[in-house]
């Protein structure tokens, strides 16, 4: 059985609805480690060496956030700058490194709606364009990167509570086939 870690970054998971959605919809999922970097990193100090540990101790890593500013938040984003270290996550050599062949999937969640993000709404561009630096770290780890990236748009402005339940049955479904 694949051991899953989902590594969230949202700044209040208790303020949050769709990112709480789909934390409560994998929580009890026997291989699936929820780690709340906001709630274990309230003073934003990272513990490196415990970060790299749980990484290494799983098979799947999920990464969920809100997308501010097209980009993850704050302190995911320093999680990556402090976790994923030149020799431990990614080589330039050819080497392996200590994350070379894990599951790597991408969760994000947006304010405003699917159709702002294409070529022709206001942000004029995918979302996964906006946030191609995620596939380039990904890449450089070595990760095995799962497609197609988990989206839910429109948390802030019309997502129904319906597509919410959806959404977050989906991602259970996704994270529920990593056990076999």
């Amino acid at each position: 059985m694949s051991k899953v870690l989902l590594v969230v970054g949202h700044p209040d998971l208790s303020q949050s609805k769709a990112n709480a959605a789909l934390v409560d919809a994998v929580r009890d999922l026997p291989h699936v480690t929820v780690h709340d970097l906001y709630a274990t990193y309230p003073d934003f100090q990272i513990d490196v060496a415990a970060e790299q540990a749980l990484l290494a101790d799983h098979d799947v890593i999920v990464f969920q956030h809100p997308v501010f500013w097209y980009n993850t938040t704050p302190l995911f984003k320093q999680w990556q700058d402090k976790v994923l270290t030149f020799g431990w996550a990614f080589t330039i050599d050819g080497s392996a490194s200590q994350l070379a062949g894990k599951k790597a999937v991408v969760a994000v969640t947006t304010g405003v709606p699917a159709d702002h993000y294409t070529p022709e709404g206001s942000n004029q561009a995918t979302i996964e364009t906006l946030l191609s630096n995620w596939q380039a770290t990904l890449r450089l780890c070595q990760f095995d990167i799962q497609q197609p990236m988990v989206k839910v748009y429109g948390t802030a402005f019309g997502l129904s509570d319906e597509d919410l339940a959806t959404a977050a049955k989906q991602y259970s479904e996704l994270l529920a086939s990593y056990a076999a």
